[in-house]
């Protein structure tokens, strides 16, 4: 998941295709927010996930040549930022955690 957010992040549309270790919510989420698209794989006859070529070249093609997705994911990297980032993050987290344990920390 973590390659979702530094995508948006960065200000960069995405195209997800999801797999074992990717979750579709994710994918389904950035579409929403029009920063990006997705194809969910199908399973063949033997049970292995599949993707049409077709499909992901036109999707693929779309995503890039479509400006709006651009300018959704650098609007999406401009709230993240205004968040504070990681270090905010981190900060909030341990100050919860002082919170919770003051003796501990």
């Amino acid at each position: 998941m973590i390659w979702v957010y530094t995508g948006l992040y960065t200000g960069t549309p995405a195209f997800i295709v999801p797999t074992y270790s990717e979750r579709e919510s994710n994918a389904r989420r950035v579409a929403a927010v029009g920063a990006g698209d997705f194809i969910v794989p199908s399973k063949d006859a033997w049970g292995k996930r599949r993707v049409r070529v077709e499909e992901l070249r036109a999707k693929i093609k779309h995503v890039l040549a479509d400006p709006v997705y651009t300018m959704n994911a650098r609007r999406i990297s401009e709230k993240m930022g205004a968040l504070g980032g990681a270090s905010k993050a981190a900060y909030l987290i341990e100050d919860f955690g002082r919170e919770l344990t003051p003796d501990l920390l």
